[in-house]
């Protein structure tokens, strides 16, 4: 045992006389995790490091080239028909899994599960995989990718001080942005050099997987979390009074929770009452889950932004899941083996992003105002982006419109999601951007098995893409349209009441 163990036990032996307290102390002294780990900007650094490990995954901006290469042999059609909806409809249930179960289970074991996911996943990918194999592969990036969040909620369970919640997510987001730039250059750099052959990228990925799995065991291990585990921050007794750190007046909390001190005895009144009532909402996590859900869709501005979030992320995963295979389409169409710069691209989409995304959050606009006709351009340009697509030939020029859609879409999330963070209440705002996550891989589910069931071509399918935001961006137009002529309406007829 340590010297400095001995001396803390001792310290707390000497002033505690209960064996409980000496328990603790034992347990304080023999943590294998420092005191330091508690502070945020040590936590924050340390889910920086594990969300730049996780998106550290060259294979994927290579995967649908690597399946259909010579080592594996998968046809085309394969891989956009059979294989990519897998991933699509997995979604749904570990979209609805996570959930419920990241809050239940204080986010580190699904961190943790979430690295093993990722390493089956490219283990799968070694060596020559059978069709078995690549299903299972598809199964497990799909439950990868509905779980690779959890490390946000995490961050804010272990953060106490929630005016530093802007700036650890800001580095969290620094990480995970930095992990993708640098997968993506790594992924470039070894297909280019090894005469685009992708057998090698597998080990890579792989490789990080493993270390982001020791990382997430090497975490503090979340005490509290938003619903199931929930901090108690009052304290009801017995006569319907109610008692905490900041309105005890003679007794501490430690007093008023021993049963051999005598409480207050008060009558229990109205006000009371509605306190019990409170306290059974706030120790009850379904009802607080269902409060939640109910306050925040009834204001209309949640639910108004929500919408686009929902059909925006929506077209935004579609786009992600098929742009690999739009890529390997060109480059088979135009005969040109030399020309899948897939890595590159995705690096440079991410830096583009993350910039725009940082400039556009800083911007000082009055979003109630001029949210509607924002969204409505945005979508109408990532809708023509999209649209393109179909029509290009060239696989430089489907680049480069990918690296525009990219960075409008991300920079137009920021805003969508502050909006919707701002006017929720209860840090339930994890709760409110999950169930709209969820409900966009239900649409996705849907669109994937109408588009297989019809046959319609990868290109094609890039067309109905665009065509949801292209229809997007006209309801928002016409809301806009009609606000500001209502406005306008209103502003005269009290012009005109003015004597």
């Amino acid at each position: 045992m340590r010297p400095s163990c001995v001396i803390v036990i001792a310290e707390c032996a000497g002033r505690c006389c209960r064996k409980t307290e000496i328990f603790k102390c034992f347990q304080k002294a023999l943590s294998p995790l420092p005191p330091i780990m508690e502070n945020w900007k040590i936590v924050t650094a340390a889910v920086a490091v594990f969300a730049f490990s996780l998106e550290f995954r060259p294979m994927d901006s290579f995967l649908t080239a690597y399946l259909t290469s010579p080592e594996i042999h998968a046809t085309l059609s394969e891989v956009s028909d059979v294989l990519t909806p897998i991933r699509i409809q997995f979604g749904v249930i570990g979209t609805f899994l996570v959930f419920l179960l990241a809050d239940y289970l204080r986010y580190k074991p699904i961190m943790i599960f979430n690295g093993t996911l990722g390493m089956l996943a490219y283990a799968c990918l070694m060596g020559s995989p059978t069709i078995f194999r690549l299903k299972v592969v598809e199964v497990c990036l799909s439950l990868f990718t509905c779980a690779e969040v959890s490390y946000y909620g995490y961050l804010f369970a272990k953060i106490k001080e929630k005016e530093q919640y802007q700036t650890a997510t800001g580095c969290a987001k620094a990480g995970m942005l930095s992990g993708k730039f640098a997968s993506g250059i790594l992924g470039q750099a070894v297909v280019y050099f090894n005469n685009h052959d992708y057998s090698t990228l597998p080990y890579y990925s792989f490789t990080s997987m493993t270390f982001v799995t020791v990382w997430g065991f090497l975490l503090p291990s979340v005490r509290h979390s938003q619903y199931f585990h929930a901090e108690e921050q009052v304290i009801a007794t017995t006569t319907g009074t109610v008692a905490d750190d900041s309105s005890a007046e003679y007794f501490s909390k430690k007093a008023i929770q021993d049963p051999n001190i005598p409480k207050y005895i008060v009558e229990k009144d109205d006000r009371q009452q509605n306190v019990d009532q409170t306290i059974a909402v706030a120790t009850n996590p379904f009802k607080r889950i269902y409060e939640d859900f109910k306050y925040s869709y009834k204001d209309t501005e949640v639910l108004w932004w929500s919408f686009w979030h929902i059909v925006g992320l929506f077209g935004y995963a579609q786009i992600i899941l098929y742009i690999n295979v739009l890529y390997t389409y060109e480059m088979d169409v135009s005969d040109d083996k030399n020309t899948l710069y897939n890595g590159l691209v995705d690096s440079i989409a991410t830096m583009s992003a993350a910039i725009c995304a940082y400039k556009i959050g800083k911007a000082n606009v009055d979003w109630t105002r001029r949210g509607d006709m924002f969204l409505a351009i945005s979508s109408l340009t990532l809708g023509l982006t999209m649209c393109l697509c179909y029509f290009f030939k060239n696989i430089f020029l489907v680049y480069a419109m990918f690296i525009f859609y990219d960075t409008l879409v991300e920079s137009t999330f920021v805003i969508v999601i502050s909006q919707i963070a701002k006017r929720l209440r209860n840090d339930c705002y994890t709760l409110i951007l999950g169930f709209n996550a969820f409900v966009a891989v239900v649409l996705c589910t849907l669109s994937s098995t109408f588009l297989t069931a019809i046959r319609l071509s990868i290109p094609a399918k890039f067309l109905a893409y665009g065509g949801t935001y292209v229809t997007l961006g006209i309801i928002y137009g016409c809301a806009a349209v009609y606000k500001r002529n209502t406005a306008v309406v209103v502003s005269r007829r009290r012009f005109h009441r003015i004597p």
